[in-house]
C-alpha cells in the first residue's frame, strides 16, 4: 500500500487532488485482494482504475502544457511508456489470470510513487518558481 504523505505533494493542488485519488484507487484495489474479493478488485482495476489513470495523465499533460513546462515531451514519453506496459498487461487482467493482475497492481504502484515522487515534482518546483502556482 502506498501512503501519500509529503514525498508525493507537487503543490499543484489539481494534480495533488488527482494522485490523492490514483493512490486511493489503488489501496482499495490492494484491500480488495487481501480481503480474497477478486472479483470486485478486478472490476475495480478494469472500470475505475485504468479509465482515472488516462484522465490524469491527459489532464497532467494538459496542465504542463498551460505552464511551459520544457520538459514536457519528455514527460508525455514516460507517460506513453506506462500506458504501453498496462495495455499490455490488459488482456490478461481481463481474462481473470491473476499473475498478471499481480504483475499489472505491482508495476502500477511503483511506477506511479516513483513517478510522482521524482518525475512530478519537477514541474511542481517549475511553476512554483515561476509564481504559476
Amino acid at each position: 500500500m502506498i501512503e501519500f504523505d509529503n514525498s508525493l505533494i507537487t503543490h499543484v493542488e489539481e494534480m495533488d487532488k488527482q494522485h490523492l485519488r490514483l493512490v486511493a484507487l489503488l489501496n482499495n484495489t490492494y484491500e480488495l485482494l487481501k480481503e480474497g474479493r477478486k472479483e470486485e478488485a478486478l472490476e475495480l482495476f478494469q472500470k475505475e482504475l485504468l479509465s482515472y489513470v488516462e484522465f490524469h495523465l491527459s489532464e497532467e499533460e494538459k496542465f504542463m502544457e498551460k505552464i511551459g513546462y520544457p520538459e514536457l515531451e519528455s514527460h508525455r514519453k514516460v507517460h506513453e511508456i506506462f500506458r504501453r506496459e498496462v495495455k499490455n498487461l490488459a488482456p490478461y487482467v481481463e481474462r481473470g489470470d491473476l499473475k498478471a493482475f499481480r504483475e499489472a497492481l505491482s508495476y502500477a504502484w511503483g511506477w506511479l510513487y516513483n513517478h510522482i515522487a521524482k518525475t512530478d515534482k519537477k514541474y511542481g518546483i517549475y511553476a512554483k518558481e515561476r509564481g504559476l502556482i
